[in-house]
């Protein structure tokens, strides 16, 4: 198989980067990140194929991204089992590697190394507390549909997850071997870095003298935002503070939102990649309360912003971030309050000091070009062992 030379490192001449079926969340900003950082690259294989959704698309528009310099480049949405026709169009055709950014992929048939990245912590975590809120029939449903999604993940050759959890709840959960999976960590994309691209928000965030309190994500279950209301009365009723809670819901999640709810939170609407750092630059902090995540880059994007962050006390956000961030109960809305009023109750110097480590340590935790490199680095080594 002939091969280019790409940064010192071999890339495999035929791949397809599969996004077509990323509508929602921090997938799109992955695939943006990613495919914005492979068209960087001066030296690149003949044969790069990139197969996007309208949202990546819009995304990678938004942000000035060349996508003229890959040789297929072609927008197609897929949506759940609906990527089994897309297989039936050959979409899939003529490449030695498909890499689905984040699964699962469904294919008909196989004739390419398939390696695909894994984010559905549901599959690994099917008990986690959101899931136990819901009612059987629904719990059944949910197990059933992840059940499914873990046989088309198994047929990958390799999976890429974002931490070490993950690695070791796909090995639990006999989805896959240790030796069948490789762990690439989430990181800052470089535009963060580059303000001259950030776009501005269509809803302003008035100045107040209210705190401003942002989340940035899709209306989940288990992202847990049902306490914001009551954080926001009792740190009313309880310290005399006054905060205003932003969240970035689409209009069919906020409109499922009840009324109470609605009164005690503002929605600036979905926002696009590029608007991203514009929200968190009007924030005065950014809360993120989920009970179940295989990774999240929200914290670090944040801390890169040089806003403090108020998290869940778990695992998958204290071995990213460490002591650089506030941590609370996310089943205790008393407990979440108090830890915000004290936060913003030492000393402003203090506070700056921590929120300058917590910058620098975000900025360099991992970089795009970094996981780009490896990812190409892993679907290498895939084809190869797939020929040995």
């Amino acid at each position: 198989m002939q091969r280019d030379v790409l940064l010192g490192r071999r890339i495999v001449l035929d791949l397809l980067v599969n996004a077509s079926n990323l509508h929602v969340g921090g997938g799109i900003q992955v695939a943006a990140s990613f495919i914005e950082e492979m068209s960087r690259w001066e030296v690149r294989s003949h044969r790069i194929g990139m197969l996007v959704s309208d949202e990546v698309h819009e995304n990678l528009l938004r942000i000035g991204c060349n996508v003229s310099v890959f040789s297929r480049y072609e927008v197609y949405n897929t949506y759940g089992l609906s990527s089994l026709k897309a297989s039936w169009q050959g979409k899939f055709d003529g490449y030695d590697v498909v890499f689905t950014i984040f699964g699962p992929a469904y294919f008909l048939t196989q004739r390419f190394v398939s390696v695909v990245g894994f984010a559905q912590a549901w599959i690994i975590y099917p008990d986690n507390e959101a899931a136990l809120e819901f009612s059987w029939p629904t719990r059944w449903r949910l197990r059933i549909k992840y059940w499914l999604q873990s046989i088309f993940l198994k047929r990958a050759d390799r999976l890429i997850v974002e931490a070490e959890h993950v690695k070791a709840g796909l090995i639990s959960s006999k989805i896959s071997s240790a030796g069948s999976v490789d762990i690439v960590p989430n990181c800052i994309s470089m535009l963060y870095f580059e303000p001259e691209k950030w776009s501005p928000l269509l809803k302003e965030i008035p100045r107040s003298k209210a705190l401003r309190i942002g989340y940035v994500g899709r209306d989940y279950p288990h992202k847990n935002l049902n306490c914001l209301p009551e954080i926001k009365c009792l740190l009313s009723e309880h310290y005399g503070v006054d905060v205003e809670f932003y969240v970035t819901f689409s209009d069919e999640e906020w409109a499922r939102r009840s009324g109470f709810f609605r009164t005690h939170v503002n929605n600036v609407g979905v926002l696009d990649v590029s608007q991203c750092p514009s929200f968190y630059q009007c924030l005065d902090a950014v809360i993120f309360p989920s009970l179940v995540e295989c990774f999240s880059a929200t914290p670090l994007e944040a801390m890169v912003m040089g806003k403090p962050v108020f998290a869940s006390d778990r695992s998958f956000v204290s071995g990213v971030c460490g002591e650089l961030i506030e941590y609370f109960n996310p089943l205790d809305p008393a407990d979440m309050a108090k830890m915000i009023f004290s936060y913003f109750n030492v000393d402003q110097l203090e506070r700056d000091k921590r929120l300058v480590a917590a910058r620098a340590y975000a900025a360099e935790f991992s970089s795009a070009r970094t996981r780009a490199l490896r990812y190409v680095e892993i679907l290498e080594d895939a084809l190869h062992f797939s020929r040995r």
